[in-house]
């Protein structure tokens, strides 16, 4: 039985495309180029490949 990994949300920087993840990962990708971010969760197969959200 494999042991599956936790849902991850990792935003992106869409103006550099730079990755940020951990807890203040939406603030560093905001305060990157102060364009828009986009969140993808990763890790998230029982539900869909990703789901994303804009600001």
């Amino acid at each position: 039985m494999r042991s599956e990994k936790k849902p991850e949300l990792q935003w992106k920087c869409l103006d550099c495309y730079k990755t940020y993840r951990g807890a203040d990962a939406q603030q560093k990708a905001l305060d990157c180029c102060n364009s828009i971010v986009q969140g993808v969760w990763v890790n998230y197969n029982k539900w869909g490949k990703h789901k994303w959200y804009g600001r």
